[in-house]
């Protein structure tokens, strides 16, 4: 009976670690850029990403691809479940190629959304 308790405790702290651990690395669908700025020389952005949903926060932004000029960002939800805020953070700074002029954010599958663009006097203005 005893080895039935430990089993049976186990395998629901596993499944509670599964739930707080997993919620980490999924890819937030709802996650915008607020405030920004370039670096002097071009080379970085730095950018606060929050959630579009009431729950949830960002823990890594990280460049999905660079290349033709767009730069595609994915975005992981921090860890500790549904509304976990474990490894959260709020401002992010990525590099830039030199012929980058759009960054786009993950929203599904095989689909990202522009958001910022750099117009012909190189300043950085959000896409509507």
């Amino acid at each position: 009976m005893k080895k039935i308790a430990v089993i049976t405790f186990t395998m629901i702290v596993a499944l509670i670690l599964i739930y707080l651990v997993s919620s980490g690395f999924r890819k937030e669908t709802s996650a915008f850029i607020g405030e920004y700025s370039i670096s002097e020389d071009g080379k970085e952005i730095t950018m606060d990403i929050g959630v579009g949903s009431s729950i949830g926060y960002v823990r890594k932004a990280k460049i999905h691809k660079q290349e033709g000029g767009k730069l595609y960002m994915d975005c992981y939800s921090a860890f500790g479940g549904i509304n976990g805020s474990i490894g959260a953070k709020k401002s992010f700074t990525l590099p830039l190629n030199e012929d980058t002029t759009i960054i786009a954010i993950y929203r599904n599958r095989n689909c990202y959304e522009e958001v910022l663009r750099k117009d012909a006097d190189g300043v950085w203005r959000r896409i509507k």
